[in-house]
């Protein structure tokens, strides 16, 4: 369970306390005290799992020293009841790792009070349970000198006097002749608005690591009064309370604090279930007026209902099955598209059409990236392919540059001008591409086009989830639009109907599903008869071959009507 705690208070002379003991308590370590003279050892202490002094920059590197630090502290104040520091008890939490706990603990002290000036050390606690039935108590401590270290490398005032000042501007003056004034805090660090936003600031950076680890829980700063919510605090229990509980011994504090949050749970659930039934009604209110008006989501449906209905008379047992596989087929694609339209909240023919541009958009510009690379790649093949032809070729020109007479030169250039013309060629278009030494540089190219092989591929992997989710969302659209214009030709045709039939149907129902039946009937009838006229007339005995070369007519008809279907449909998908 998320818990909150941020506590702050003064380490005082006053009180009997040194900030050198405070240090060393909170670090489990070993410092001896200038100001007292004594030697203050905590290292048998258990559960210090992380420390660390944090400082601005300008603060010289001797302060990182915890035992240089606090006695430094001590010396400056000169006070017997003087305020030393700053002591911050915050809570962690038992959902995150001891890594991600003491990370949001620099991260929050870097932030808020090294930021503002604060030298800051800091110590973690892994506040291991000794009883299994507790859960552990992960914290941190924090203390921070009440007087700044200034830029100039010295120890600042921690307070300035503002003299009280009447109408003319002229100090006033108490009973004694003495000028009046207040003292005033010359780093604000104690104001009372700090404090509300150091806690506000801890709750949020809590918050936002418990969102970044898709937790559900929460924890937050203010009171049940701020919160608005309408329970019941409990009473403090002292030390003396809780070690009395542990042992089994009951106090009039700790029954009443259990009777007080057995109040607060059974509260809690009556609020949670009230809200319930308001939630429930207000779903329902949606339902209703969802209901009058159609969503996308319910026309697909529609139309997979009406795709369903009036199953044919099949002739055989493997007929039956190729229906019902394309049936269940059919099951699963809409399933999948009523499924994704859910996820995605597309409720419109509009939203469908948004969803396609924005897929449309990251494909082409995944496409674009992809061609400029293989466009690299080419030019880069084009001065590998050169190159080779350069060191294929280089025998060819040496032997050409070898002869001394012209007329054996031309005859030779004449045998072999086509390779001498691209070996010129060649070495024009590879100049501008040399090293530093002169040479072709193939090794880089080979790299480069390794590099480029590498990139087109993840862009490819990349672009591929969005192409396919591209050509399931046109097909859904296609669907779509294959129920709207159902609906819209079974609306035309219902208008269609004159208004005394549509009248009667209304009226008298189940007169209307009789005479439906009625006609049925008679039409069974007549088409029975119809068979048995045809069954007594004598029947042309055909030729196999005759049958066979009819059967491969129907054949070649069936598949081109199927091809002349499956060419438009993927045209359809291609636009």
């Amino acid at each position: 369970m998320a818990l909150y705690h941020f506590s702050i208070k003064q380490v005082s002379r006053g009180k009997g306390q040194t900030v050198v003991n405070s240090a060393a308590y909170i670090s489990g370590q070993k410092l001896y005290n200038d100001y007292y003279g004594q030697t203050h050892d905590y290292t048998k202490k258990s559960g210090v799992v992380f420390t660390e002094i944090l400082t601005p920059e300008y603060v010289p590197e001797r302060l990182t020293d915890r035992e240089t630090l606090w006695n430094e502290v001590e010396k400056i104040e000169k006070g017997k009841r003087a305020q030393l520091a700053y002591s911050f008890d915050i809570a962690l939490q038992n959902e995150l790792t001891l890594d991600e706990n003491i990370e949001l603990a620099r991260t929050f002290c870097q932030e808020q009070f090294v930021a503002r000036g604060m030298i800051v050390d800091l110590a973690v606690h892994e506040g291991k349970s000794k009883n299994e039935d507790e859960p552990d108590n992960p914290h941190f401590h924090v203390l921070a000198p009440i007087r700044a270290f200034t830029e100039d490398g010295s120890w600042g005032n921690k307070q300035k006097r503002e003299y009280v000042l009447d109408e003319d501007g002229n100090r006033i003056k108490d009973a004694k002749g003495k000028d009046i004034f207040n003292a005033v805090s010359t780093t604000g660090w104690n104001d009372p608005e700090l404090l509300k936003e150091w806690r506000r600031a801890w709750t949020e950076k809590v918050n936002e690591k418990f969102r970044e680890c898709h937790m559900a829980a929460r924890i937050d700063h203010r009171s049940y009064k701020e919160q608005g919510i309408d329970l019941i605090p409990t009473i403090h229990e002292g030390y003396e309370v809780r070690a009395m509980e542990k042992k089994g011994i009951k106090t009039v504090i700790g029954e009443l604090n259990r009777a007080i949050r057995q109040f607060n749970q059974m509260f809690i659930s009556l609020k949670e279930s009230i809200q319930w039934m308001k939630t429930a009604y207000e779903e329902m209110k949606v339902e209703l007026d969802r209901r009058q008006n159609p969503t996308l989501l319910e026309s697909l449906q529609d139309y997979y209902d009406k795709k369903t209905q009036g199953r044919p008379q099949l002739p055989n047992f493997y007929a039956e099955m190729k229906w019902r596989g394309k049936n269940l087929s059919n099951l699963q694609e809409f399933a999948k598209s009523i499924n994704y339209l859910q996820i995605h909240k597309i409720e419109t023919m509009e939203d469908l059409q948004e969803r396609i541009d924005e897929l449309n958009g990251v494909v082409s510009v995944s496409k674009k990236e992809i061609s400029e690379k293989r466009e690299q790649l080419k030019k880069l093949e084009n001065l590998q392919k050169m190159a080779e032809v350069i060191k294929t070729n280089q025998p060819l020109i040496d032997e050409y540059n070898h002869f001394f007479f012209p007329k054996k030169r031309e005859k030779y250039y004449q045998q072999h001008k086509k390779e001498i013309n691209y070996y010129r060629k060649c070495e024009r278009e590879l100049k501008q591409y040399l090293d530093k030494n002169g040479k072709v540089p193939t090794a880089r190219w080979k790299r480069e086009k390794e590099e480029l092989w590498s990139v087109i591929e993840e862009l490819k992997a990349d672009n591929q989830p969005y192409q396919d989710e591209l050509a399931f969302v046109k097909k859904v659209q296609s669907c779509a639009d294959i129920a709207r214009r159902d609906r819209e030709m079974a609306e035309a045709d219902t208008s269609g109907r004159s208004e005394e039939k549509r009248e009667k149907q209304v009226k008298f129902p189940a007169f209307h599903a009789a005479q439906t039946e009625v006609n049925l009937e008679e039409k069974s009838k007549v088409e029975q008869q119809t068979v048995n006229q045809t069954e007594q007339k004598p029947e042309k005995k055909n030729s196999i071959r005759k049958q066979l070369a009819e059967k491969k007519k129907e054949c070649e008809e069936r598949d081109a009507k199927q091809q002349t279907v499956r060419k438009k449909r993927n045209y359809d998908m291609s636009l």
